[in-house]
């Protein structure tokens, strides 16, 4: 085989060999600061919100309410059901008020009308550049019957506390202290009674993400962007994914994986905006919105719902306000989505580590009925390379890409920190004068190379040596010897060419003929040449 075609079918082995090994390797495991960091911008807080035009109808009570509270209370006082005194009896007349007060209600005509609104938040992840947004279902599902009850304890809350408020007011005057169990009873009474005597007309619903560029000083609540709703399924125990669209360009995005091969006690990463860590008054809301909260927990099964698909559990901490979250592997893609917890029925707070996800795959298929293919954007990788070159530490080639970045996308409070940081870096490098040590440059080389560099390295300083030494040589056969001004020329013929060769510089001991000044070995006492006397 001729050398030409060896070498070509040497590199193509390799290529090959390169080929197939790449269709293995899996993708490589995140630091938590990388995965959090190339993570955020894309998880967004999702908020669903409802506005609609209620009409309230004022409503009072008839006269039975009073004579038949009474009558019940003789009787109950008289069969020996409750004591004859004075706190029994309000105590009696409270409840009693409590289960029957929208039994004597009655509407007096007389109506007003007001705009209200109520929400809920959730949390989402961009897979697109172009804004395609995943989430679960319920954070955007919109139930009417459920509607009314909220518009009643949020827009029409102020109503029923004034009621019962009043109410509480007058058994105070009365002599008798309603206890807090009965408070909220009265509260919920009330409650009934303005959520069945209201109308709600023009009923909207609006989808908004809050995707962390929020400019400092700015107000926060003008700066939800607008979603459209592309595809729903079902709330828990249905699939409950939901697909929304958001109208820009070069959007941050997230990377999905593959859920097949996760096992039990795989790690994985929480990422959203839960409301005890976002929403709380003892927080800066503004700032919470711009930065989503991440834990981290193991996989700790797979279970299967009722309709026979796959559920992931996971004793990663989720709550409320997690709901279609990303749930990362170490890789820092998305296997699962956050979706809800299991309630303890005795005290009706969140079991920990009972937690469950979506597998990605179900988002998949939601995705592919869209004909929507997941994929990185420019920002993102943009980001990736930046993180890359800070810590390669050529931090001006960093700081290059995040100014850009920041212009394009400015906001974004992962790129500001990392601009921050490659900035301080650029400066403090560009002011360190490096120092020259002072070594040899083959102690150089061996200082810097290392593996296959210095195998490399080492035997070109030996090539480089060689040559010198052979050079050198040559250049001693080579020069002619600087002759001193009594040394003697003889020309002599070798072949056709002739030769000047110089003759060896005489030692001073060396007596030389006064009349041709040949040279002669001392102690003879006549020149070889012309035969004069030698002194």
């Amino acid at each position: 085989m001729k050398p030409l075609k060896k070498v070509a079918s040497c590199l193509l082995c390799i290529c090959l060999l390169l080929s197939l090994y790449g269709t293995v390797v899996a993708a490589e495991t995140m630091d938590t600061r990388t995965l959090a960091m190339m993570n955020k911008p894309g998880v967004v807080l999702v908020q669903t919100q409802w506005t609609a035009d209620i009409t309230l109808y004022e409503f009072a009570f008839t006269n039975n309410l009073e004579i038949d509270l009474l009558a019940k209370i003789d009787s109950m006082v008289a069969n020996g059901t409750i004591p004859n005194t004075e706190e029994a009896v309000y105590s009696a007349m409270v409840q009693l008020l409590i289960e029957n007060m929208d039994n004597y209600a009655f509407s007096t005509g007389n109506s007003s009308t007001e705009s209200a609104s109520t929400a809920v938040v959730g949390t989402g992840f961009i897979v697109t550049p172009d804004g395609y947004m995943v989430t679960n279902a319920h954070v955007v599902h919109t139930n009417e019957e459920e509607l009314y009850l909220q518009f009643a304890m949020s827009a029409l809350e102020e109503y029923a506390v004034a009621g019962t408020e009043v109410f509480a007011a007058e058994m105070r005057r009365s002599g008798y202290q309603l206890t807090q169990e009965e408070w909220k009873g009265i509260e919920g009474a009330y409650y009934g009674l303005l959520a069945q005597s209201m109308d709600i007309n023009n009923l909207k619903t609006s989808y908004s993400c809050y995707m962390g560029n929020v400019t400092p000083g700015s107000d926060v609540s003008a700066k939800g962007v607008l979603l459209d709703l592309r595809k729903i399924g079902e709330p828990i125990p249905g699939k409950d994914i939901a697909v929304l669209k958001l109208d820009k360009t070069n959007l941050p995005t997230v990377a999905l994986g593959d859920d097949t091969q996760l096992r039990t006690g795989d790690k994985v990463y929480a990422m959203g905006y839960p409301a005890v860590a976002t929403m709380s008054e003892a927080l800066n809301v503004a700032q919470a919105i711009q930065e989503p909260t991440m834990t981290q927990g193991i996989i700790s099964a797979k279970k299967e719902m009722a309709d026979g698909w796959s559920i992931l559990q996971t004793d990663a901490a989720i709550h409320g306000g997690n709901s279609g979250g990303p749930l990362f592997n170490e890789a820092g893609e998305v296997i699962g989505i956050n979706t809800f917890g299991m309630i303890d029925s005795n005290g009706g707070g969140m079991v920990a580590g009972m937690n469950f996800a979506i597998p990605i795959s179900i988002a998949m298929q939601f995705l592919h009925e869209l004909n929507v293919t997941p994929s990185e954007s420019q920002f993102t990788k943009q980001l990736k390379e930046a993180k890359t070159l800070f810590d390669s530490k050529k931090y001006s080639d960093a700081l290059n890409i995040l100014r850009t970045l920041s212009e394009t996308n400015p906001g974004y409070p992962v790129v500001a920190d990392l601009l921050a940081q490659s900035s301080e870096k650029a400066s403090t490098q560009q002011a360190v004068t490096p120092v020259v040590p002072n070594e040899s440059p083959k102690a150089s080389i061996g200082l810097f190379m290392s593996g296959r560099g210095l195998l490399f390295t080492l035997g070109g300083v030996v090539v480089i040596l060689v040559i010198a030494v052979v050079l050198l040589l040559i250049r001693r056969k080579k020069a002619v010897p600087v002759q001193t001004l009594n040394t003697v020329v003889t020309p002599q013929v070798h072949d056709r060419h002739m030769a000047i060769e110089p003759q060896a510089p005489p030692q001073e001991s060396t007596v030389f003929c006064s009349q041709c000044g040949t040279p002669h070995t001392p102690g003879i006492k006549f020149c070889d040449n012309c035969g004069a006397k030698l002194p």
